[in-house]
């Protein structure tokens, strides 16, 4: 079987990958290796375009190829790690640690689960008890092998101030590779992260710039922090902003000078936009059309963003661009040339985190007043940065922030419905079921060990038979197995892990549940959305982060129960059990929601606020500054 669908290129080969470690061929080896897991990268772990002979006896089995993908790879990775004479260059240790999560992703849906293995062959001292203490030869060739090799599954134990001494730089890309992968669920895997999250910070502050770093991943840190448990999760991004900035005044970067000069188009001050995602189908188009439409009211609208945005994306503005340049600092160019041109009084994100763009502009200096919204809902930690535009029922605890709040009136943002959601849905309000389905409609990200320890614990300490049906964003191809294997070890067959699906079938896996959980600490938008949407009622856990208490305040707003939203994992326990057994209660909550059509009020309210209120902000800094 051959996953090909562009045969005028030279398509990645798992056969070429292992006649090339065969012959000894270390450099074909290397180029062939990460071209795959480059063509992993942009498949999202699918295997199309990937050439690869697969038994017939697999045929239909999409599960079953993967893991025999996986476990072919690591056999082949396996050899070519172990042969004393294959070494990585300076350059190539780099490259593989972008990638690296895609190496782990192969063994973590394998057999093997990690390269521990690998990683104890080359074990200097053979008399040591413990198989995971290993001490690796002094060379540069070791060490190189050693970190590519090191996994967020490793069980190998490894000093990270022992890593720095040997090279600053490289360990500060291991630490960058081993948060970038999109699910880190595993207790192994969460606990590594946890761990550098609290050690990098000071670290990363003592490097110049970003030369010699993984800088293609550097925004997977950024997000990723969000998911983690700590309070002062979000230092992390002080570190990187304080890099990133050095980075570009060493590359020639200049803010933009005499910002204060605000200029007009149409007889109204100017806006611009920069946008990561931004199109009908993706929710920050569904979570913040409506405030920039409203917004040009009192300005002139220009909008930044990629050739992804569509028609209907760009309708939003008075004018669009599409940011030109082949590398960052050309684009921020391009982003200053244009602010130059038109001297805009507001420079406006709607999310920052997603794309390696926003991160770096917020590191500038580009407008007087610069703001952003929480399309991921997090602080930046930017000195450029003066407001953060947030719905006042969503915020926890403005202690979360490094930025000024502007708090909007809760129905301020108003959403736009998914234009993929259902014109009519037949709900399905099951009397007394004999084992009640729970759906969780999460993304890998958002999985994690205390989330699933509490499932174990509802499953256990139920009086009905629950089975949970996990309805997951983004576990395409080879990370589908090891997000599986990770739900069964906690629930084993009273769970189900269904891959990413299109939103029709996603809906039908929810649609056959009796209720939803939200995943904690990184709760849910879209997912209470599509819970309404099918006449559902669930659980929440909220707390002082806005991606905890967005459930709250969507709760609230949906009139659901006080007892639903919960403040500790114990009580969302409790709570959930509550919701499972009590057949009669959650049929009535949820009749509540159907028939006083709930869903609605997320679609209606005044989106002007945000607009007023940048008008008077502007009016103020005029005032200020004469």
């Amino acid at each position: 079987m051959t996953h090909n669908n562009n045969i005028e290129k030279v398509t990645p080969s798992v056969n070429t990958l292992e006649q090339a470690i065969a012959t000894k061929d270390y450099e074909k080896s290397c180029t062939e290796l990460l071209s795959i897991l480059g063509q992993l990268d942009t498949n999202f772990g699918m295997l199309d375009n990937i050439e690869l002979d697969i038994p017939p006896q697999l045929n239909n089995l999409i599960e079953d190829t993967h893991t025999y993908f996986c476990t072919r790879m690591a056999a082949a990775i396996t050899q070519l790690f172990t042969d004393k004479d294959f070494n990585i260059s300076d350059s190539g240790v780099i490259r593989f640690l972008t990638l690296q999560r895609w190496l782990g992703l192969i063994f973590a849906s394998s057999p093997y689960v990690n390269a521990d293995h690998i990683l104890r062959s080359y074990n200097v001292k053979k008399d040591i008890e413990n198989p995971n203490d290993v001490h690796i030869a002094p060379t540069l060739e070791a060490f190189y092998k050693f970190i590519v090799l090191y996994f967020p599954e490793s069980n190998v134990l490894l000093n990270l101030d022992t890593v720095w001494d040997i090279s600053p730089e490289l360990c500060a890309s291991l630490c960058i590779a081993l948060q970038s992968p999109r699910f880190l669920g595993s207790e192994e895997s969460y606990n590594k992260r946890a761990a550098i999250i609290q050690w990098l910070p000071e670290k990363l502050t003592q490097l110049k710039d970003l030369t010699n770093l993984t800088e293609g991943i550097l925004h997977d840190v950024y997000m990723h922090c969000s998911y983690d448990m700590a309070p002062n999760k979000h230092d992390i991004k002080k570190s990187l902003n304080t890099v990133i900035r050095r980075h570009l005044i060493k590359n020639g970067w200049k803010d933009r000078r005499n910002t204060s000069k605000i200029g007009e188009k149409n007889n109204k001050p100017v806006m611009i936009v920069l946008l990561e995602h931004f199109n009908a189908n993706h929710s920050i188009y569904r979570t913040h059309s409506t405030s920039m439409i409203a917004a040009k009211e009192h300005f002139h609208l220009v909008g930044l963003g990629n050739s992804n945005v569509d028609d209907i994306g760009k309708a939003v503005f008075d004018e669009f661009f599409v940011v030109e340049g082949d590398y960052l600092i050309q684009k921020l160019e391009y982003i200053k040339k244009l602010c130059n041109k038109y001297k805009p009084a507001i420079f406006y994100m709607p999310s920052i985190g997603m794309d390696l763009l926003t991160i770096f502009a917020s590191n500038t200096r580009l407008a007087p007043i610069q703001a952003i919204a929480l399309g991921h809902p997090a602080t930046t930690h930017s000195d450029f940065i003066e407001y953060v535009i947030v719905e006042d029922d969503y915020v926890g605890s403005e202690k979360c922030f490094s930025e000024t709040l502007i708090r909007l009136p809760k129905d301020a943002l108003p959403y736009v419905p998914s234009a993929a959601a259902p014109k009519f849905v037949e709900y399905n309000l099951r009397e007394e079921p004999e084992v009640v389905n729970i759906g969780i409609a999460s993304t890998t990200m958002k999985l994690n060990p205390f989330f699933l320890e509490a499932l174990r614990e509802i499953k256990d300490r139920s009086k009905v038979k629950v089975h949970f049906h996990f309805a997951l964003g983004i576990s395409n191809g080879i990370t589908h197995p090891y997000v599986a294997r990770f739900i069964r070890k906690y629930l084993g067959d009273s769970a189900t892990a269904h891959s990413h699906k299109p939103y029709n079938e996603y809906l039908e896996i929810l649609n056959h549940c009796d209720m939803m959980l939200n995943p904690f600490p990184f709760g849910n938008t879209n997912g209470i959305i599509d819970m309404v949407t099918l006449g559902l009622v669930g659980i929440c856990k909220t707390g002082d982060e806005v991606h905890e208490h967005i459930d709250e305040g969507l709760f609230k707003r949906l009139g659901l129960p006080e007892w639903l939203i919960t403040h500790s994992i114990e009580e969302y326990i409790q709570q959930a059990i509550r919701l499972a057994e009590n057949h009669q209660e959650r049929l009535e909550l949820r009749k509540h929601i159907i028939e006083n059509n709930k869903l609605q009020t997320l679609f209606t309210g005044n989106p002007k606020p945000m607009g007023n209120i940048l008008k008077q902000k502007l009016t103020e800094f005029l005032e200020k500054n004469n």
